[in-house]
C-alpha cells in the first residue's frame, strides 16, 4: 500500500505557499489519493522529520512511502507532462 504525506503550515502569511497548499491537496482529492496531513507549523517533530528526509525547508513537500518527492511546482510540472499519478504506483 502506498502512504501518502503531505506537509503544509497554516502559520504562513506567503500568498505563494497558501496556494501552491490549496493547489495541491485539490490535486490529491481530484485523483482521489488519500493523504495524511502534517500541519508543521504546530508539530514540530514531524518538522525536523520533513527537513531531515527531504532537505529542504519550503512547503508544501510531498512524500510518497517517505520518500521526498517534491514542492508544489515539481508536482504540477509532473502534471502537466502526465506523469503525476506514476507517483502513487
Amino acid at each position: 500500500m502506498v502512504t501518502v504525506t503531505l506537509y503544509t503550515s497554516s502559520a504562513t502569511g506567503m500568498l505563494k505557499i497558501k496556494k501552491d497548499q490549496s493547489a495541491l491537496k485539490t490535486l490529491l482529492e481530484a485523483k482521489g489519493i488519500q493523504y495524511t496531513e502534517y500541519d508543521v507549523a504546530s508539530d514540530q517533530a514531524q518538522r525536523e522529520h520533513m527537513k531531515k528526509t527531504s532537505g529542504k525547508t519550503e512547503l508544501p513537500q510531498l512524500f510518497v512511502n517517505d520518500k521526498f518527492v517534491g514542492l508544489y511546482d515539481d508536482l504540477q510540472a509532473l502534471e502537466e507532462i502526465g506523469q503525476f499519478s506514476d507517483l502513487f504506483k
